[in-house]
């Protein structure tokens, strides 16, 4: 579905729940009026006008941006309140004061000329009923009868039930603007973070660049120096220094395709799924001896659906984090299954971090360790990640009582 079709899904959902609104209080003005006002009034005809209102919104409703222009369902109900009040007193009912809800209502969500139409055929229809409708003795003001006080309850009745539902449509407004206002924010902080994301991309292709060339020399002179050292008597210990540049090498070239992976969108990875003991079991193999021995998982779901390097790199980096908060603790990774998604819970033992520090965890470059460790790149990737795929990330902890990180990703239902 387009953002066009979006949209104008979105407003006739709007629509349909305005409509019911007005509907039941034109429904409960039919059955005010004749129930405890005791007025008269054409049974079928009326409660015929009000069933063509609910089919038509019943309409809006399955249909929603496939239902046609919303402006044709606001010039409907005109039609229809312009027949409802024509068997019902024409001009002296006072329950024409719905004219100007609908009115309303078109002005917030219509264009301008829309709005003129629907306002010109109001008018129009209202000004008809001065010379065609069927009369209400007990609806009229004639002479100042007996009938004068039930038209007297009627505007009263009138003018609660339209000013709730004005004050419900432009509370429900109001609400909307806010959402709107919020997703807004959002955006553009999502904006703001991708275009960090992709500096921070366009810097790993720079370095994975550079560095390949020199990399490259590195280990022919590596191999050389191997192929020499060999040659000569007592030369095992620069094989063993050969090799060892060998194998840090292939190490810078590792990190080096992991920071070109964390910079770039998942390097075009799909969803698919991983079994979650691979995935504890491959993050332990990145982590060193003793954290892999102080690294404790669980887990009550086979398997998640996520970008496979993408996720091993997130608990990598998470998983390190708590590492380095704590020397000796130990870090805990959860995972359960929530109503069609999934929950990974990262506990560690280590010095926790105050408020300050909770709210700028997530941007990049930020850290809290010496200038010589990490870039502070970890949460700033991982909240990336989990925000691509739809999820969100919270981040509890309090000083000197370690840090609980809760990542939520979302699941496509079993059999879709």
């Amino acid at each position: 579905m387009s953002a066009g079709q979006r949209a104008t899904a979105g407003g006739a959902q709007w629509l349909a729940r305005m409509r019911w609104g007005a509907l039941g209080t034109e429904a409960g003005a039919v059955l005010i009026a004749t129930q405890v006002l005791g007025v008269e009034l054409p049974f079928a005809p009326i409660w015929s006008l009000v069933a063509v209102g609910v089919l038509s919104n019943l309409w809006l409703v399955s249909r929603k941006g496939r239902a046609g222009h919303l402006g044709a369902f606001f010039l409907l109900d005109v039609v229809l309140l312009t027949g409802m009040l024509y068997l019902a007193g024409g001009p002296t009912n006072p329950f024409s004061i719905i004219y100007v809800v609908y009115i309303a209502m078109s002005a917030v969500m219509l264009t301008p000329r829309w709005t003129w139409t629907i306002a010109g055929l109001s008018i129009v229809s209202f000004a008809a009923l001065f010379v065609v409708h069927v009369p209400s003795e007990h609806l009229g003001h004639a002479d100042h009868g007996g009938g004068f006080q039930a038209h007297l309850y009627g505007m009263f009745i009138a003018l609660v039930l339209a000013v709730a539902l004005i004050t419900f449509f432009v509370s429900q407004l109001s609400l909307e603007l806010r959402r709107r206002e919020r997703a807004l924010a959002e955006a553009e902080e999502r904006t703001h973070r991708w275009g960090k994301l992709a500096s921070i991309a366009t810097l790993a292709a720079g370095a994975a660049h550079e560095l390949g060339t020199p990399l490259g020399t590195i280990a022919i002179a590596a191999k050389e120096m191997e192929r020499q050292a060999r040659k000569i008597q007592g030369g095992a210990g620069l094989v063993e220094d050969a090799e060892l540049i060998h194998e840090e090498l292939e190490r810078c070239r590792l990190v080096l395709d992991r920071m070109a992976a964390s910079g770039g969108e998942h390097v075009g990875e799909s969803l698919g799924s991983i079994p979650l003991e691979d995935l504890f079991a491959e993050v332990r193999t990145r982590l060193t001896p003793d954290q892999g021995e102080r690294w404790i998982t669980t887990t009550d779901v086979a398997s998640v659906e996520a970008p496979h390097e993408a996720l091993v790199q997130m608990v990598e980096n998470i998983a390190r984090n708590g590492f380095d908060a704590c020397a000796t603790g130990r870090v805990a990774l959860e995972v359960r299954g929530l109503h069609r998604s999934v929950e990974l819970r990262f506990v560690d033992e280590g010095r926790g971090m105050d408020a300050a520090t909770v709210e700028r965890a997530t941007e990049p470059f930020f850290t809290t360790k010496n200038a010589d460790d990490r870039m502070g790149l970890g949460l700033f990737l991982a909240r990336t990640l989990v925000d691509s795929l739809g999820g969100h990330l919270t981040i509890e902890s309090t000083t000197g009582q370690g840090t609980t990180i809760r990542v939520v990703l979302p699941q496509a239902p079993q059999g879709t």
